[in-house]
């Protein structure tokens, strides 16, 4: 088992931060077309592409808790974090790429951090302190690092305060590990 990655990209990050945060010894080789295509695992054999199934892959090894495996049910959770990571990689991609400096932060930023934040407030009124439930989940490691990056898009996580919370909440995991770009702060 293997990831193909490249270090500096928010989903192969989601992926490497999942391994580590389920204990799993996740061995990687840098590669360029990871930057535009994402993470792949090869596993068994084969390849597996996309953040969010390769993080439900990892929670089916035998090594790793059962607790990773409480929300997995929420198919449409993980679906929808996964939706949220790409859009963001996108926009961070975008600005990191830029030649010249852009003019403000993108409309588009701004629209996914309120989903994100408005998702946050929901669970917790309702008393889930996870995206995925009681436990952390793939839904809650896909959503990290747009969290923690999205400064990066000069998004002023001031007008957040469920984001910040999160992003304190789970850089108290066990096994949580961060990459180059995640601020102290928040």
């Amino acid at each position: 088992m293997r990831l193909r990655d490249w270090a500096l990209d928010d989903r192969c990050y989601a992926v490497r931060l999942g391994a580590s945060l389920m204990g799993v010894n996740l061995p990687t080789l840098t590669d360029a077309t990871a930057l535009k295509t994402g993470p792949a695992l090869e596993i068994d054999g084969g390849i597996l592409h996309g953040p969010a199934d390769i993080l439900q892959r990892l929670t089916s090894l035998p090594e790793v808790s059962r607790e990773w495996h409480l929300g997995i049910g929420e198919e449409r959770r993980d679906a929808w974090a996964e939706s949220a990571l790409e859009r963001f990689s996108h926009l961070r991609q975008t600005a990191l790429l830029a030649g010249l400096p852009t003019e403000g932060i993108p409309p588009q930023a701004f629209d996914l951090m309120t989903e994100i934040e408005d998702r946050l407030s929901d669970d917790r009124l309702r008393e889930r302190p996870w995206v995925s439930g009681s436990h952390p989940g793939v839904a809650d490691i896909l959503l990290f690092p747009i969290a923690a990056l999205s400064q990066d898009l000069e998004v002023p996580l001031d007008l957040y305060p469920a984001i910040r919370n999160f992003i304190r909440q789970f850089k108290a995991l066990p096994g949580f590990m961060t990459m180059p770009g995640v601020p102290e702060c928040h």
